[in-house]
Formats: C-alpha cells, structure tokens, sequence
C-alpha cells in the first residue's frame, strides 16, 4: 500500500545557477518528523530549464514552468506552463497546457487555485512589460483566453509571482511601479491587496525589513498560515551573488497592516449596509428597489421577521429569493427606512451588524410608524459582501431600543 503524501509533509521549490542557469524543480519529503534530503522531482531532466513550481491545495497538481520540448529533443527556447499530477505515489509525465495560456514569450509564477490559472507572461499587447494574467478552466477541460489582471496588480512596468493567501483573500506578488513619495523606480517590491468580489482593494507596500532597495520576489504563504516567505537579492553571508529565502510572521504582518488592506472592503460593507435599508424603503404605490437588493443577497440568504400578535410573538422565516417576491409587490403606503443606530465588528471576511431602523409613511413625520432592531450577518465572497442572515424585530411595549446614534436622528445611509 503506497502511503499517502499530505501537503504538511511536501516541500516544492526550484533552484538555479546564476542568471536563471540548470534550473531544476525539488521536492522534499517528510517522514515520521524528519525531513528527508531535497531531491530533484523523477521527470527532470538536466537538459531542460524546469522552475517556479506551485502546488494546488489538495497536493496533486504541481504546475510550473519549462522550456521542455513536446516532441524530440531541442528545448522551446521560451518558458512555457505545464503541468503534472500526482497519482498511485507517484508524478505523472508533465503535460503542456493548451494555446490559450501560452504565447512566444516566457511564461512565469503559475499557480492554479482550483479552476483558476494565474501566472505572468511577457506576451505583447499587455498593461506592462511583465504582467499578470488569469486563465480559467472552462467545463470542457480547456481554458480561457488569457486576460490581464486590473489594477492595482498591473501597474507600472512590470508584475509577477502572483500568489494567494491560504484563505485566497490576499494577493501578494511584486512590482516594480514607482514609489509615489519619491517617484523613484525600485528594483521589485513586494506587495498586498485584499481580494474584493472580481476586484481588488488598494495595493500596499510590504515595509522594511520585507522590501530593501534589492529585489523581492517569489511571495508565498505557508499552508498553515504561520509564515510569508520570499526570496531577496539583498547582501548577506550566504549569498554570493544569489538569491536567499525568508520568512516573516504572516499573523503579525496581517495585524499591522489590516487597516490599510482592508480600507476598500470596509467600505463596500458600509455602503452596502446602507443600500439594504435604501432597497426596502420606497414611495407610496411602488414597490421597494428589487434591482439594489438582488445582488446584496448571498444564495443562502435566509431572512427572519418577529412581531407582536396578540398576546405572542411570532417569527416568520423567507429565504432571500421568498423575500424579493414578497417585496417586489407594489404597495399602497410609503416606506422610509432611516438607519439610526449602528453598530459593526467584523472578522476577516465575516462581519455582523446591530443596527436600529425607524419606518415611517411620510417624510415629514417627526415620531417613527415603528422601529426595528436588526442583526444581520454578511460574508465577503466572490460577489464582494453579501448579506447571510437578517433577523429583524419590531420594537415591543415596554422596550426602548437603544439611543440613536451621534448623528442626532439622521439615517446613518
């Protein structure tokens, strides 16, 4: 029985001479607590360039780059993608990928998160000199043509080694875009950017010690979550010219620069707070704004409703689908939904939202028809922050809601 390999006992890595010379990819197994000695992987072939390895979550698709040949023996005479999988213990021969990812010019940094291919490419026609693209695995098996990625990852003249955190909520890769203080080029620097729905937020400067006047490159974090480890040219005892390995504490660097990274989709949740109470609310004989509500709702958005009848409450329940229907239909009254009280504790990509929200049928009214005090939690996906869970309930006899907020009775949207 062949023993299982798990990505906590594997170690993928590439080695080269100076300028990028006999390039070979590594592996480096783990038994029993140790760690076995690096040996190159059993299709390399000292006759080809093989480099920039990565491997997929679950272990068995190592995809990297080579000027390898598909038949005879003359190499490519440019870096290719390919890939190889691992099966019954062992590496299958490697396979180039189809003409949609490739080009004449070198190919670098692949990396497949499931269905999505990201890698770099000197190809013509891109945003830079070196830039990022993203090919996606279509249901056929093939992959789409490949696009360059938008800013904030392709700016300036060249970016590369594209990476994802763990959780795939950070990209890191390097640039060497101008720093905007000086206005002065650097060699490469490491960079951050949280990832918000299809798009980014801003991209951030790893600091010092991380970025040096040398160059940065080739950004990973360990699956565990414990370490960023890159490569630097900057000077030390064992260098000689090469480039070195480094780690840094990958919590730590999260906690510093979180305000930062997180500004844009703090923001997006702040808005779309307040397009969930624009939505409902409407004028009289219309109904509330179904268009603004659809995409705030995650698939399993469940929304839940409790009100005094009679003697008892009662709790009604709608998946978010039910409650579009029921909120699509005209009605005769106004709603004026006014936000007064809110209050916000987020977890990475998880938040959860307190809020009081006054109803009235008329603009002008002073006192509100009724208030409601509202829990809702959201999630930060694919489609950006999209609400989980609502539970409202009206205000009962007896029970005043919370003091509204600083804003002196003015809607928080």
């Amino acid at each position: 029985m062949k023993r299982q390999q798990t990505l906590g006992e594997l170690r993928i890595f590439a080695r080269s001479a100076a300028g990028f010379k006999q390039s070979q990819v590594f592996w480096q197994r783990r038994l029993d607590g140790q760690w076995l000695a690096a040996e190159a992987l059993p299709f390399s072939d000292p006759r080809w360039r093989d480099s920039d390895p990565h491997l997929s979550r679950d272990g068995k698709t190592l995809t990297f780059v080579s000027d390898r040949p598909v038949t005879g023996d003359q190499p490519l005479g440019q870096l290719d993608i390919f890939e190889s999988k691992w099966a019954m213990g062992q590496w299958s021969p490697p396979q180039r990928l189809s003409e949609a990812v490739q080009s004449r010019a070198y190919e670098l940094g692949p990396e497949r998160y499931a269905d999505e291919l990201y890698f770099a490419s000197y190809r013509k026609g891109g945003p830079g000199k070196l830039s990022v693209y993203l090919s996606e695995r279509l249901a056929s098996g093939e992959h789409s043509p490949a696009l360059a990625l938008p800013a904030p990852i392709n700016i300036g003249p060249s970016n590369s080694d594209f990476t994802l955190s763990p959780d795939g909520r950070y990209a890191l890769w390097w640039s060497d875009r101008q720093e905007e203080s000086t206005k002065l080029a650097n060699e490469g620097d490491l960079f951050i950017a949280e990832r918000l729905g299809a798009g980014f937020g801003p991209a951030i400067r790893l600091p010092a010690p991380i970025n040096t006047v040398s160059f940065e490159f080739t950004p990973s974090v360990s699956s565990d979550g414990r370490w960023l480890m890159f490569a630097s040219t900057r000077p030390g005892p064992h260098s000689a010219g090469l480039s070195q390995l480094y780690r840094v504490s990958w919590p730590d660097l999260l906690s510093k620069l979180a305000p930062q990274i997180e500004s844009a989709s703090q923001a997006q949740l702040e808005q779309r707070l307040s397009h969930l109470w624009q939505g409902i609310g409407h004028a009289a004989g219309v109904a509330s704004d179904i268009e603004l509500l659809r995409p705030l709702l995650h698939p399993q958005a469940r929304i839940w409703g409790q009100g005094l009848r009679g003697a008892s409450l009662h709790l009604n329940s709608w998946s978010g689908s039910e409650f579009l229907d029921m909120m699509k239909a005209p009605s005769s009254d106004a709603l004026l939904e006014c936000e007064v009280h809110r209050e916000l504790r987020r977890y990475g990509a998880h938040a959860q939202v307190y809020s009081v929200v006054e109803s009235r049928r008329r603009a002008d009214q002073a006192e509100a028809d009724y208030t409601g005090v509202n829990s809702s939690q959201w999630q930060l996906g694919p489609q950006g922050w999209q609400l989980l869970s609502l539970h409202y309930a009206l205000a009962l006899p007896g029970q005043v809601p919370p003091e509204k907020s600083s804003l002196s009775g003015q809607c928080v949207s």
